[in-house]
């Protein structure tokens, strides 16, 4: 076990300190200006590289099928690092770029039927073709609207810092296989190197497509927890993720103004003059939150008694960071706002009876 946490520490500084070297160069390249090739000036290069060698070794040298429920072959590992590295590339091809969606769907089906028979993302209650189809369905949503949390800077590589470490510590736990922890603590070296120069004020920013890979890896290893019976962890350390994508949804259904991102809750609190690096604060500290229940999940008689009360959790803290100007109340004022809260509905129901 400390050998085992100390390989993995050493694969967290190296990727952390690797990437940040390699941001560092992209950064003084971006500053100076002098060069033509729009790869050599992209934050996620850095990143890609760096995570893409530590899964490869990783995969090589520790993986053990008989601490797997089911065991990652290397045709799973190899299409799912190629979709990661090929959805990235195709940022730097317009006709590519255009095609970013379908090459998503590819990737996500090819991953999705190699998936084992014996594993359903439902649990058996759906029929399998349902089941995969459903799953294909998910993933391609998951990645692709990933690039709408990187609306403000930080946001993107917050969430995805958050769910790494959620990863690692149900790893360290034995919910999931120490492979997967160690492909989710080698992400998460890169991410926070990552975080650094996209802090408020970003010094680099990321693309769509890049975004758009990244969270294809990051599905892709929920996948993988799914696999092993964690997929209630997994959905824990998303919640805020989904909630705000739902969030963005009902707004553009009800208001139809503007475009995706700008009806996200985390880019109207920027509007409404909200520091991002203060919301960004605020999302990680709720990320904190979702990781100890996440890990709570790990000894759960069932998957949605936690999930569904860290939903309603993750609601409360999104209604305060959209009133964030509000001032606080005493217990006395909420009890008044509340008691002339139903007053009011009582004349309401009395008029509408008259």
């Amino acid at each position: 076990m400390e050998a085992g946490f100390f390989i993995s520490f050493i694969a967290f500084l190296v990727c952390f300190l690797a990437t940040l070297v390699g941001l560092r160069l992209v950064w003084a390249q971006t500053e100076t200006q002098t060069l033509t090739s729009s790869w050599k000036n992209d934050a996620f290069l850095p990143f890609l590289s760096v995570s893409t060698l530590a899964f490869i070794l990783f995969f090589a040298f520790g993986n053990n099928p008989q601490d797997q429920i089911f065991e990652l072959s290397l045709t799973e590992f190899s299409i799912a690092l190629i979709a990661f590295i090929g959805l990235y590339i195709s940022t730097f091809s317009k006709y590519a770029n255009r095609l970013s969606l379908a090459l998503l769907l590819i990737f996500t089906i090819a991953c999705t039927l190699l998936l084992p028979q014996d594993f359903t993302l439902f649990q058996g209650y759906l029929p399998l073709w349902a089941d995969r189809l459903c799953t294909i369905i998910l993933w391609v949503g998951f990645a692709w609207c990933f690039r709408y949390l990187n609306g403000i800077d930080g946001m993107a590589a917050t969430q995805t810092s958050g769910l790494c470490i959620g990863f690692f510590i149900i790893s360290l736990l034995g919910g999931i296989p120490t492979l997967y922890g160690n492909l989710s603590i080698s992400l998460l070296g890169a991410s926070l190197a990552l975080l650094i120069y996209n802090w408020y004020p970003a010094k680099l920013m990321l693309k769509d497509n890049s975004c758009t890979a990244l969270g294809f890896m990051l599905g892709w290893l929920i996948i993988l927890s799914a696999r092993e019976g964690m997929g209630g962890c997994a959905l824990i350390f998303i919640t805020y993720y989904i909630l705000e994508m739902l969030w963005a949804i009902g707004n553009k259904l009800v208001n139809d103004k503007g475009d995706f991102v700008s009806n996200t809750l985390y880019y109207q609190t920027n509007i409404s003059g909200l520091s991002p690096a203060i919301t960004c604060q605020s999302v990680a500290k709720l990320l904190a939150v979702l990781t100890v229940l996440g890990c709570f999940q790990v000894y759960a008689p069932n998957n949605y008694s936690l999930p569904l009360a860290t939903a309603f959790i993750t609601l409360w803290f999104m209604n305060k960071l959209h009133n964030w100007q509000d001032q606080p109340q005493s217990l006395k004022e909420i009890n008044q706002e509340v008691i002339q809260d139903i007053k009011d509905n009582v004349e309401n129901i009395k008029k509408i009876i008259r």
